[in-house]
């Protein structure tokens, strides 16, 4: 009896898990199932409201139509009428972490521009109140944004030590950094004069270079001449000790010339080897001295221009500046928006 209860139980098991395993596989099955079902209602969805938005441009297209070309005239209008506006560009290279004050500054002239404050703004860039009053806008923005941040994470990588930098991405470094942090920025005047940007640049960089940089750049340069006149040291006694080598080899070569052929080629190695380590060394010091007058040339301003502006700008061909373009987008929006509005005030009389 007790062997037939034991035998009874081990068949009972092996049913048992494939029991467990048929439930198993359903519920993972309705679960696949529900997932795509999920995915499937998501496009449903989606696919609805794109139905009925081409349904209500159907319905209403003519009157957004009438709106967007009636729009156009008035600008186009607005655009003969108005004075041609001209464009002109500064690109310039930022040190000592004075990019957040060049964007300030910017965006005070650009207050100033706003609320036609036009006497202020002559005395601050030290122009004619006429040219003050042709300047449309001021802007500065990050020259070439992407590759202006790889460089900067490079550099970060090259001065940082890599305990510090390991699992440190190129995404984590973008988060932490501002626009102004950058090294290389833009700025954009937008006038009606097509020769006022000729004089801006000197009173632009004087807005930024406060005694606060200069400072921080006369440190800078002090410590870079410093460090350029050691390596020249350096270098010069490292030739001077390459001189004293074969001074002294040839001394020693005149000696050896009665000894043996072993201890002529022994000695000869020893000091080729001497002469390749002074050599190499006064190649890494002349490459720091290379990269440190680089260096210099970089730092020795607190704003460098890398490009000025244009004597005579050029015709702004940005189509959001155009009248027309304005206008019309405007117009389009009044009636989209009026429409919406008709469309709700019906959906809240048949709610009530």
């Amino acid at each position: 009896m007790e062997n037939k209860n034991k035998t009874n139980q081990t068949s009972k098991k092996p049913q048992e898990e494939e029991v467990d395993l048929g439930n198993l596989f359903i519920v993972i099955g309705k679960g696949i199932k529900n997932i795509f079902n999920f995915i499937g209602n998501i496009f449903k969805g989606l696919f609805h409201y794109f139905i009925l938005l081409l349904i209500f441009l159907k319905k209403h297209v003519l009157k957004l139509s009438l709106a967007l070309l009636l729009g156009f005239i008035v600008g186009f209008i607005f655009h003969k009428l108005d004075a041609r506006s001209y464009v002109s560009d500064m690109i310039i290279e930022t040190n000592y972490g004075s990019g957040i004050q060049l964007y300030k500054q910017i965006d005070y002239l650009n207050d100033l521009v706003k609320k036609k404050d036009s006497v202020a703004l002559s005395n601050v860039l030290n122009i004619d109140i006429n040219e003050a009053v042709s300047i449309n806008e001021i802007k500065v923005f990050a020259y070439q944004p992407d590759r202006n941040f790889y460089k900067a994470y490079d550099e970060y990588l090259q001065k940082t030590d890599t305990i510090y930098t390991r699992g440190f991405t190129f995404e984590d470094y973008k988060k932490r950094i501002a626009e102004y942090d950058l090294r290389f920025h833009m700025i954009e005047i937008n006038s009606k004069s097509k020769t006022v940007f000729a004089n801006l640049s000197p009173s632009l960089i004087n807005l930024v270079e406060n005694n606060y940089y200069k400072q921080l750049k006369d440190l800078k340069v002090n410590e870079l001449h410093q460090k350029i006149s050691v390596l020249n040291k350096n270098l010069q006694q490292i030739d001077t000790l390459r001189n004293t080598y074969k001074e002294v080899a040839l001394k020693e070569a005149e000696k050896l010339s009665s000894s043996s052929t072993i201890e002529i080629s022994k000695s000869e190695k020893e000091k080729d080897e001497n002469d390749i380590k002074l050599f190499q060394t006064s190649n890494e010091i002349l490459y720091s001295i290379s990269e440190t007058n680089k260096d210099l040339i970089r730092k020795n301003n607190v704003i460098n221009i890398i490009s000025d502006f244009d004597k005579v700008g050029v015709p702004d061909k940005n189509i959001t500046h155009k009248k027309y373009f304005q206008f019309a987008v405007l117009f389009f929006g009044v009636m989209l928006g009026w429409i919406l509005l008709r469309v709700l005030n019906r959906y809240l009389s048949s709610y009530q």
